[in-house]
């Protein structure tokens, strides 16, 4: 059923869309993770209006979602349109490993990425565990054309990519689960962050990027494509300067970044 709902209102104009949310939002916002929501934005920005956040929180998060449901229902010239780029030009020989987070709309903008281009584009990620948003989300990659790799296959899609030399994408602001870990303060706070970009970049000895994606207004994004670091590279120097970026962008739009997610463990 979810499947049948998905393909339905990806056809359906992004402003109804978006009209949808005001009807949505409340419900989310009393259901979702509420606390986790509150007690992350609490901790990280304790001298702001908590509740403001949770407000813009909720009101953007929504929006995204619906954006990415929209997604398979849209061309690449509207999605253009709708996501603006700098930098890319760094990309286009590939051979590039381009760290992102979940700030703005990361769906949209690597998607729109593979337009700005010319090297092949892949994303590393965990399926999520609805089987229908799954299937959706590899329809959306595979109409904008981008590879969407299972972190458990990534070593071996790695390996038979290399002649393509690709943008290697991966989304390194979750929390790690295993030891592989550096620890740098991020949001006040000290925060565990993946250890595996830094292993990666070494091996492959590639060039680091980070992709900044920022909510212009409600359905159009700008992104910006900053280099973190060159080979040969210094220990912790990528983690290090990705997280210098992400807090830059969450500093300047506080209720963009994904507050439900479990970052923190006290």
């Amino acid at each position: 059923m979810l499947d049948s709902i998905l393909r339905t209102t990806s056809r359906w104009p992004l402003a109804r869309l978006h009209g949808g949310v005001r009807l949505v939002e409340p419900l989310m916002r009393s259901t979702y993770r509420r606390k986790v929501v509150e007690d992350n934005l609490r901790r990280a920005f304790p001298n702001d209006d908590t509740a403001r956040l949770v407000r813009e929180f909720y009101s953007g998060f929504c929006q995204a979602s619906v954006e990415v449901v929209r997604s398979l229902g849209m061309d690449a010239a509207e999605l253009g349109e709708r996501v603006t780029f700098e930098g890319t030009e760094v990309l286009d020989e590939g051979n590039a490993l381009l760290l992102m987070a979940h700030h703005g709309n990361l769906i949209w903008a690597v998607t729109a990425l593979a337009s700005q281009v010319e090297a092949p584009v892949a994303i590393v990620y965990k399926p999520p565990h609805a089987q229908a948003v799954r299937e959706h989300l590899l329809a959306v990659a595979a109409r904008f054309g981008v590879a969407l790799v299972p972190v458990k296959d990534m070593r071996r899609e790695l390996l038979k990519r290399r002649r393509e030399r690709p943008v290697w994408t991966l989304v390194a602001d979750q929390r790690p689960g295993g030891r592989d870990r550096h620890t740098v303060e991020f949001c006040g706070r000290e925060t565990a962050f993946f250890a595996g970009p830094e292993r990666l970049a070494k091996a492959l000895r590639w060039p680091v990027y980070y992709l900044s994606c920022q909510r212009v207004r409600p359905g159009r994004y700008h992104c910006r494509i900053e280099k973190i670091a060159d080979p040969p590279h210094d220990r912790r120097s990528i983690v290090e300067g990705y997280v210098a970026n992400l807090q830059a962008d969450i500093d300047r739009a506080p209720a963009d970044w994904l507050w439900s997610h479990k970052r923190w463990r006290d």
